[in-house]
């Protein structure tokens, strides 16, 4: 999801962002305070045949209720399979996904061509345009790149589908009977993107923008989700933090219910 930055602020932002490279899942990174007013652009909207039969209901809770209901959940998701050895995800993926064995100008491990196993392809041909390699999720069979920034760039390797509604499989939180997950992105800036998704046949399909309706409800960014676990299949408690990892201080407590119209 793209965020639209003050002109006055932009190179400032960028230049900042070169200097810290920027690791989702440990404590890298902390976001600023001042950068809040940052403001959202328009999300590209990917919909599909379920995206008007679900909407949210989202309440703010107290810390106590939230632990509270933590304690009481038995259920923990599988292990989603992830492999980061760039050789054995290029033997697992020959002939799918085709990598640069060139390492002039640093440029190794950069994805060149795409045959999705439908039949589509994709080729980049400019090297602005190139990502790395960064996993392959054999379950779900989703390949994960690095863009500049560090912004995840990830492809359904089934479908032809890109990170607006694959996203990262690092960020997936699944429901008890698997119904829906929780999925999300990093957009290689300060926040990072989350969306729910229902199982429909073998796939997963994107049927809520979740920091999109919780701004509606809340009047509240949701910029970082700290910890985040279901209840049941159609009930979400989560964290909002001001930063990624460990030390992120909590702004809040909530509770989002999927609600069938």
């Amino acid at each position: 999801m793209k965020k639209i930055i003050s002109i006055f602020f932009s190179t400032a932002f960028l230049f900042q962002s070169c200097e810290n490279k920027t690791d989702k899942k440990t404590d890298k990174f902390v976001l600023k305070k001042d950068s809040i007013s940052i403001k959202k652009n328009e999300i590209i909207n990917h919909s599909s045949k379920e995206d008007f039969k679900y909407r949210l209901k989202v309440e703010k809770i107290d810390s106590t209720q939230y632990h509270s209901e933590k304690e009481k959940v038995k259920y923990r998701q599988d292990e989603i399979k992830k492999i980061t050895d760039f050789q054995t995800a290029k033997k697992m993926l020959k002939n799918i996904v085709f990598f640069n064995e060139n390492d002039q100008n640093g440029e190794v491990q950069a994805v060149l061509k795409i045959r999705f196993r439908n039949g589509k392809e994709k080729v980049y041909t400019n090297d602005y345009d190139y990502s790395y390699f960064v996993a392959y999720y054999p379950t779900e069979d989703i390949l994960l790149t690095e863009g500049g920034h560090t912004t995840d760039i990830s492809f359904n390797l089934k479908n032809g589908n890109e990170t607006e509604i694959t996203g990262n499989p690092d960020y997936i939180e699944t429901s008890p009977s698997k119904l829906f997950r929780l999925n999300g992105h990093f957009g290689g800036q300060e926040c990072s993107s989350y969306f729910i998704q229902k199982k429909s046949e073998n796939e997963y399909e994107k049927i809520i923008q979740l920091d999109e309706e919780f701004e509606k409800q809340t009047k509240t960014w949701l910029c970082i989700m700290g910890d985040s676990f279901w209840d049941s299949d159609t009930i979400l408690f989560f964290t909002l933090v001001d930063s990624y990892g460990k030390d992120g201080k909590n702004l809040g407590f909530y509770k989002i219910k999927i609600i069938e119209k």
